[in-house]
């Protein structure tokens, strides 16, 4: 069974975790010097995001771009995978090599983003918190031990 049922409560969490790391001027800088456009792609529930790093700002799409636009790096997957990704339990490269995630497009530079997400992990665990979604939280059962 998925985590989610509503890809919206993802997008919800997505736009919170990009609205607290831009809060950090270091890591809003290092993603608006990357000027990436990126395109995530999910299934089981359907959905996309958009994370639009090319002007003053950095402005997350959910649900579609508004407009005309080419990604410089695509990324499908299984909205499970986004999840766990965002829990800080996936391995970003053995999921690309495993096929779990599929990638187009830039993807040397979109893996140089990887050390300024890294603090996404618990942010986004904070937020399943803030909102009661505690259960969602994979990993937490270990840590606990």
């Amino acid at each position: 069974m998925p985590y989610f049922d509503d890809v919206r409560v993802f997008y919800d969490l997505l736009v919170g975790v990009f609205d607290a790391l831009m809060k950090d001027p270091q890591i809003r800088q290092k993603a608006l010097d990357s000027k990436l456009l990126v395109r995530f792609v999910y299934r089981n529930p359907e959905g996309e995001a958009w994370v639009d790093c090319r002007g003053e700002e950095v402005k997350v799409y959910t649900g579609g771009f508004p407009g005309e636009a080419t990604p410089d790096a695509s990324m499908s997957m299984e909205l499970d995978t986004a999840h766990r990704f965002w829990c800080g339990e996936l391995n970003l490269l053995g999921a690309l090599s495993s096929g779990e995630i599929e990638a187009e497009g830039s993807m040397p530079r979109l893996l140089k983003m990887l050390p300024v997400i890294k603090p996404a992990y618990d942010v986004y665990k904070n937020l399943l918190r803030e909102k009661g979604l505690e259960h969602l939280i994979v990993g937490e059962e270990e840590e606990e031990d």
